[in-house]
């Protein structure tokens, strides 16, 4: 009995410091990529952005091919974005260029039976004409700094909505609500025509407005809605010069489910709900 006991204090003292060795290396990781981040934003140029954020990709997919990571929180990673809903993740962050363009960058890391898979996505935003009506790829991705994943059963068990935030340029930003599905074989694809608008269905919507405002976009599970401000120009003749437009005073548009897809509701009605009309102000770029 003293033998046995002997040995079962040795397994459990080996494994205590297997596990103090997991938990420093993953320490370091952590450090050296948050580090690589602060690098990224602090490079004096372009190019020198890009090359660190080599070395982020790197390091960060080392991060999240270990064993546990899907169930990671990672919440002492900075400088980046990690949404988690069902069998999806995400870990997405951005590099700000001198001329005040964005380019974003992405790992989907997908639950499956026998762990996980890992895709990366490539920004192709400047290529993609009517981006409104495309099915795409990870290799063809709208990029944007997601804030936000909804999975809701209505949809479909393997659909899941993002809403999204882009820099865009010097004089406008955009919000992005985006869609990705992943089909039982494991093949992704972004935009689905599940945004029924008032005469069109899309497969995302993209909202730009001017860089001087803020514009709203979230979603209240408490409805069931995707809520967002209303968007006007400033005049009448400045329709379709996206750097004049910004919220118009106390009016929201909204988003609900129906028979699996996303209806757009004008002018919605949120005087009855103090918590929706309260948390609207708030900005989610730092989210």
């Amino acid at each position: 009995m003293a033998k046995f006991k002997l040995i079962i204090f040795f397994i459990i003292g080996i494994s205590s410091i297997a596990n103090a060795k997991i938990k420093t290396n993953l320490s370091n990781e952590i450090n050296k990529l948050n580090e690589l981040g602060k690098n990224i934003l602090a490079a004096e140029n372009d190019e020198d952005k890009l090359k660190i954020n080599q070395d982020y990709k790197t390091a960060l997919k080392d991060l999240i091919n270990l064993p546990n990571s899907f169930d990671s929180s990672f919440t002492d990673l900075k400088t980046i974005s990690i949404l988690k809903a069902n069998k999806l993740k995400i870990y997405n962050w951005t590099i700000p260029f001198t001329d005040g363009t964005f380019e974003y960058f992405a790992f989907l890391q997908i639950k499956t039976d026998k762990g996980f898979s890992l895709v990366e996505l490539t920004d192709k935003s400047e290529g993609v004409k009517s981006p409104e009506n495309k099915i795409l790829t990870p290799k063809s991705w709208y990029g944007a700094l997601y804030y936000k994943i909804i999975h809701h059963k209505k949809l479909g068990e393997n659909t899941y909505t993002l809403l999204g935030w882009d820099g865009n340029n010097m004089l406008t930003n955009k919000k992005i609500i985006d869609v990705v599905t992943i089909s039982g074989n494991g093949m992704i694809k972004f935009g689905s025509p599940i945004f029924k608008m008032k005469n069109k269905v899309q497969r995302r919507v993209i909202f730009e407005y001017s860089k001087e405002v803020v514009m709203s976009l979230k979603y209240h599970p408490e409805v069931g809605k995707i809520i967002f401000d209303h968007l006007v120009p400033a005049s009448s003749k400045l329709v379709g010069v996206y750097e004049y437009y910004g919220p118009a005073l106390k009016i929201f548009d909204a988003f609900y489910i129906e028979k699996g897809k996303w209806i757009y509701e004008k002018d919605t009605d949120i005087k009855l709900d103090r918590n929706i009309k309260d948390h609207m102000w708030v900005d989610p770029k730092g989210k």
